[in-house]
């Protein structure tokens, strides 16, 4: 079967080789995995965004400016950020999530009709809670725009992310499990890759001893890339060992 290298495969073969000489690359977090591979789609750390909410009745927004939380309730009395600005920082687009849907600008996408790229059972798409949410992180870039949403969890709710991405003006919902917007790569004729995770091992998240990266296309099927980690402490999936097969 004929490979197909993507985006900055040259950095890539210097971390993760496909020969089996070459040792596996460590990674103490999966950023700095995804961002090793090369063709991010998007850049740098991200923006936080925040959540103000109405007094009465209370109702919350993740927002980049206090201007979209007004938009989307025309209220008066709020509580949250002191410093969150009526406008987005420069550079910054005008973002709003209140857990139906997304609003760019005035251009809302509603998450009822997103296309849900997640196995079972993630592939629902219910809407989410604003006060369950512990961190928004925003990336952008051109029209592009991407949420990390990182749930209220406990135990080994930090290895998912709720990942919603807007590209080529449709919705997607990528897959939670140690997912992340730095991990949507660029793809031939403006399209994305994304990572599509799975554990290794026969207890597989009771006792992981790996993961399983397939990057598909959005179309859900079609893979271009197979990268294979190792957890050498099975309690820490956080630290691994990757190769690409």
């Amino acid at each position: 079967m004929k490979r197909i290298l993507p985006a900055g495969s040259a950095l890539l073969s210097l971390l993760l080789s496909t020969t089996t000489q070459a040792a596996p690359a460590p990674f103490t977090n999966y950023g700095d995995f995804y961002r090793s591979l090369g063709g991010s789609l998007f850049q740098g750390p991200g923006t936080d965004m925040a959540m103000p909410c109405t007094a009465s009745p209370r109702n919350c927004v993740w927002v980049t400016s206090m201007g979209q939380a007004l938009r989307r309730f025309d209220q008066t009395l709020w509580s949250g950020p002191g410093n969150l600005a009526m406008t987005a920082p420069a550079g910054v687009p005008e973002v709003a999530f209140d857990g139906e849907a997304l609003v760019v600008g005035t251009q809302r996408w509603s998450l009822s009709r997103a296309i849900n790229l997640a196995p079972a059972p993630w592939n629902g798409n219910a809407p989410i809670a604003p006060e369950n949410v512990a961190v928004m992180t925003l990336w952008h870039r051109g029209s592009s725009v991407c949420l990390d949403i990182r749930q209220v969890s406990s135990g080994k709710g930090d290895r998912y992310t709720t990942v919603v991405l807007l590209h080529g003006q449709r919705l997607y919902v990528l897959p939670p499990l140690f997912g992340t917007c730095a991990a949507v790569r660029e793809a031939p004729h403006q399209g994305f890759s994304y990572p599509s995770n799975r554990y290794l091992g026969a207890r597989m998240e009771t006792d992981p001893e790996g993961l399983l990266v397939d990057y598909l296309l959005s179309d859900g099927m079609t893979r271009i890339a197979r990268y294979r980690l190792r957890f050498p402490d099975h309690d820490n999936p956080f630290v691994f060992e990757a190769v690409r097969e």
